[in-house]
């Protein structure tokens, strides 16, 4: 007797980084082009599921008086990967990141949402 394995026991939710997709990273970039913006120091307290949940670091440019020499911010947040997008070779990623934010953070508590796809070639 043999058992197929589903889809999502055969091919667990990784998350985009780039031109990877990677299980429970310590750091996403999350502006590719520029890598002005990136959530660094991520703790996961689930990954590869439905959801993942997680905290770290967001840090952006605030490209002021442009972005080459604007100062770096960093915010605490907490991260929650959701949805799920199917990618060559049965690659499947989360489809995007909420961030909520801690004390002093950009937006006022409003949750900042990262739409992601899949690793570019």
């Amino acid at each position: 007797m043999s058992f197929a394995l589903s889809a999502s026991a055969a091919a667990p939710l990784k998350i985009t980084n780039c031109y990877s997709a990677v299980s429970r990273p310590k750091v996403v970039v999350l502006t590719c082009a520029d890598a002005n913006t990136s959530l660094k120091g991520l703790i996961w307290s689930s990954f590869g599921g439905s959801t993942a949940q997680g905290r770290g670091t967001f840090v952006t440019d605030s490209c002021e008086p442009n972005c080459a020499s604007g100062k770096s911010l960093s915010f605490e947040a907490t991260v929650k990967a959701t949805g799920s997008v199917s990618c060559k070779r049965g690659l499947r990623v989360y489809a995007r990141l909420t961030l909520r934010f801690a004390g002093r953070a950009p937006g006022r508590g409003v949750p900042r949402i990262w739409k992601l796809g899949c690793p570019v070639p």
